[in-house]
């Protein structure tokens, strides 16, 4: 299962992307014995479908719960013409496995059977200072003893042995605690020095060296609400842009979260989804 888990890296879907090629991308399965000739005709997408099915069944890792968030949340819930997705975005000291942007902003930090609670105050402190809403989502059961640890604004989900998303602990509504610097330092320069144009009422003109600074300390006269609803239009307005959205709702379930994390030019991801069309003649073993 860990070689078959290859499959769904970032480094597998953008060496597709550039070359176009499913050998070039899969290829390895062949050097362990988990490829073997098909009678019908498969496209390289039901291959990794095949693959994904076989994850979530026997081997729920950290993929396996970020494409289920994905899918069920983004694809299911919203919309991805709405909702913007973001796979692991740095947040003060920490990275967030998925950020969602809707009408308001929501972090969802994964903690599998498969990992610890270290590290996990620290980081769901770091998300409280930027986001509205903050959910656990763990093994059934695990989520008693997660529940004990983090924060009881933390929301505790579970993700169950169908794929659902069980409510264990809901969220709660934290825009008001955020901390303006802390999303000052999620935004890009062109999105904090619009914002902080608005704000002053002219257009920013520094010096590149100093327009930074200049910036982060305007942009701390923003109260908490304020500063959040710039992190939401700001970081929804990446993902949402028509481009990325035929892109991702093109690909296959099982590859969604990958569109979303891996950055490819417009050629690429033409090239991606030509080579999953590709019939490879080989299914798993």
């Amino acid at each position: 299962m860990r070689v078959i888990a290859r499959m769904f890296t970032r480094p597998t879907f953008a060496n597709m992307a550039r070359s176009g090629s499913w050998r070039a991308a899969v290829g390895f399965l062949s050097g362990h014995d988990l490829l073997v000739p098909s009678a019908e005709k498969q496209p390289l997408a039901s291959l990794f479908d095949s693959a994904w099915q076989e994850m979530r069944r026997a081997y729920r890792n950290e993929f396996v719960y970020k494409t289920e968030i994905t899918n069920r949340i983004v694809f299911g819930r919203h919309s991805p013409k709405t909702a913007s997705l973001h796979v692991e975005l740095p947040v003060g000291r920490s990275i967030v496995d998925i950020a969602v942007f809707n009408g308001t902003s929501t972090a969802y930090e994964i903690k599998t059977e498969f990992d610890t609670p270290r590290r996990l105050t620290t980081q769901t402190s770091d998300y409280l200072a930027a986001f509205s809403r903050v959910c656990l989502v763990t093994h059934p059961r695990c989520a008693e003893s997660y529940a004990d640890i983090v924060d009881p604004r933390v929301g505790v989900l579970v993700l169950t042995d169908r794929g659902a998303l069980r409510v264990i602990r809901e969220p709660l509504d934290n825009r008001e605690n955020v901390s303006p610097k802390t999303i000052f330092g999620c935004l890009q320069r062109a999105e904090y020095v619009e914002c902080v144009s608005h704000k002053i009422g002219e257009p920013v003109v520094k010096p590149s060296a100093i327009i930074q600074g200049y910036c982060g300390h305007v942009f701390q006269e923003f109260t908490p609400l304020e500063a959040h609803d710039i992190f939401v239009s700001a970081l929804r307005k990446r993902k949402t842009d028509g481009d990325t959205v035929r892109f991702v709702t093109a690909l296959p379930e099982s590859l969604r979260v990958l569109g979303y994390a891996t950055p490819l030019s417009g050629r690429q991801r033409e090239t991606a989804l030509f080579a999953l069309r590709e019939d490879v003649g080989f299914r798993l073993a």
